[in-house]
């Protein structure tokens, strides 16, 4: 295969409004396309039963996010105790240039840390945290 366009990651929300202000504040994400996906294609294709709103973001590294929000919010589970305790993605990455500038946004915007925040206060080496959106959808971010 060859790929021909950036990575897209698509995430269930229920709150649009929030997580979309969540994504653009925290990651600087630009909306670049927005779509409601009817019910005949929706559920075809086997992402909701009933249609759903689809909204892309693009990061600044070019990658896009898509904000799935079905009619129906989607059932919130609770999260393990570690992220590898279950099959699935777990979370993914952003590369930033200030780490303590990319976690007091990501905070004040709604996340939580969920990894020890002495690895991300490193005086030296890699610094990194993981996090959970306000809907409870890991990232990390690393600063190098």
């Amino acid at each position: 295969m060859k790929q021909i366009a950036p990575l897209e990651i698509g995430i269930p929300v229920r709150d649009l409004d929030r997580m979309l202000s969540f994504y653009q504040q925290v990651f600087g994400c630009e909306e670049v396309r927005r779509a409601d996906i009817p019910a005949a294609l929706s559920s075809q294709i086997g992402v909701a039963e009933h249609g759903y709103v689809n909204v892309w973001l693009k990061l600044p590294g070019g990658e896009i996010l898509k904000l799935v929000c079905p009619p129906q919010p989607p059932e919130t589970t609770p999260p393990p105790d570690f992220m590898a305790q279950q099959t699935g993605i777990a979370y993914f990455t952003i590369y930033c240039a200030d780490m303590a500038a990319a976690l007091a946004t990501a905070e004040s915007s709604g996340a939580s840390l969920v990894s020890q925040r002495a690895l991300a206060e490193q005086a030296e080496g890699v610094k990194l945290a993981f996090l959970r959106d306000p809907e409870g959808n890991v990232f990390e971010l690393v600063q190098p």
